[in-house]
């Protein structure tokens, strides 16, 4: 990374804690591709949470600390302690993993401070290696690489990622391997969750992918695919399913090459720009706000399940009357539109009488209005739905 930039994205992190982008803030970029806002935080190594806690809107989502704890421990299940035989268990029962004796690397030991890029850099460098290893087929090569740690460049911005594990050859291809301890019940998971895992999982095959053309070694051997190992029922026994990835993998591609450097954005902010001011200033909620204030952002209700700046982003819309407060189609239909004030003035506006530029949003908007207020004057007395003058069917 040019030294130039790493001075912009210290200068934006400031007294902030550092933190990482991961492959759930990647695959976000299919949901969000023009948020600029989470793009500069997630590119100063900002940890989301505690910069939205300065600006005073909590997360309200987010995992639980039980749900953690579960997780943590449903893993450690899976790997006894290093030992790893149910994992492989799993793994054999569903997808015919056949080894004759497991070799496995543990990758989670690197070089320097612990979560430092040199302790990344070293763990990146040695995943190289067991890929080369493992793409040639060499006969000490490992079947199962815990840990590894994949190199990833989003909009120009260079990353760390860090997968579950690596499963070596399931029928003859590399499979990205991912520990959830949700419960699969029958063969069928919470979708939503598939869904977050997926796009998660799609990212990792692309950096691999990326990783083996950087290593001159064939892409193809990247299933695309992910082997979801997860709680059976509502056991502590572990059970696998393949989840395709060819269509996730694409869309988030695309995103990727169509968003534009975060390298030129960086570029364009102040010079005295940064979201992380001293932490000991009585000020400091009110100049993090107002900090957040200069970067566009692109909110949308969807925002609230996936973004843990979604609900500064959204006091932000509400508070200017943001016609994306109501919903994506509402913001796309409804582009050049300042406010939803203005959308009520364009819907009753008088016959003849349109926005400059938008007539067709304006004559659209009319229709709507007119065919609401026909709902309203034949609705039941009953329902007491009131007319369009404001007053109900029975006249009060």
């Amino acid at each position: 990374m040019e030294k130039e930039v790493r001075n912009i994205l210290n200068q934006v992190r400031g007294a902030l804690p550092g933190g990482r982008a991961n492959a759930r803030t990647v695959a976000a970029l299919t949901d969000n591709p023009g948020c600029t806002r989470r793009r500069v935080i997630d590119s100063a190594g900002i940890k989301v949470v505690e910069l939205a806690n300065r600006a005073g809107h909590a997360p309200t989502s987010g995992r639980s600390p039980f749900a953690i704890a579960s997780g943590t421990m449903f893993e450690w299940r899976l790997k006894q302690g290093g030992k790893y035989q149910p994992l492989f268990d799993a793994l054999r029962d569903k997808y015919d993993f056949r080894v004759d004796k497991p070799r496995l690397v543990d990758l989670n030991k690197g070089k320097g401070a612990l979560g430092s890029d040199e302790w990344l850099s070293t763990r990146a460098n040695k995943t190289d290696e067991v890929l080369r290893a493992m793409a040639r087929g060499e006969s000490d090569a490992p079947n199962l690489v815990d840990h590894p740690v994949l190199t990833f460049e989003l909009a120009g911005i260079p990353m760390y990622l860090e997968p579950d594990a690596l499963a070596f050859r399931i029928q003859n291809k590399l499979e990205v391997v991912e520990i959830k301890s949700y419960p699969v019940i029958d063969g069928q998971a919470d979708p939503a969750k598939v869904a977050s895992t997926s796009g998660q999982a799609a990212v990792y095959v692309l950096a691999l992918r990326a990783t083996m053309e950087r290593l001159g070694l064939d892409p193809d051997l990247i299933a695309w695919s992910v082997i979801l190992v997860a709680a059976r029922n509502f056991s502590r026994q572990a059970t696998a399913h393949r989840i395709p990835l060819r269509k996730k993998a694409d869309a988030i591609s695309r995103v990727l090459k169509s968003v534009p450097a975060t390298i030129e954005i960086l570029k364009k902010l102040p010079p005295s720009f940064t979201l992380g001011p001293d932490p000991s200033s009585p000020e400091c909620p009110e100049q993090t706000a107002e900090a957040l204030r200069k970067l566009p952002s692109n909110y949308v209700p969807d925002c609230l399940s996936f973004c843990d700046m979604a609900q500064f982003c959204r006091s932000e819309a509400v508070a200017h009357d943001d016609v994306s407060r109501i919903g994506r189609e509402a913001r796309d239909t409804l582009a050049g539109v300042a406010s939803l004030s203005e959308v009520l003035q364009l819907a009753r506006a008088k016959p003849g009488a349109a926005h400059p530029t938008l007539p067709d949003v304006t004559q659209a908007l009319r229709t709507t209005a007119a065919a609401i207020d026909r709902a309203r004057d034949t609705a039941p007395a009953a329902c007491g739905v009131q007319s369009a003058g404001g007053r109900d069917r029975a006249g009060r």
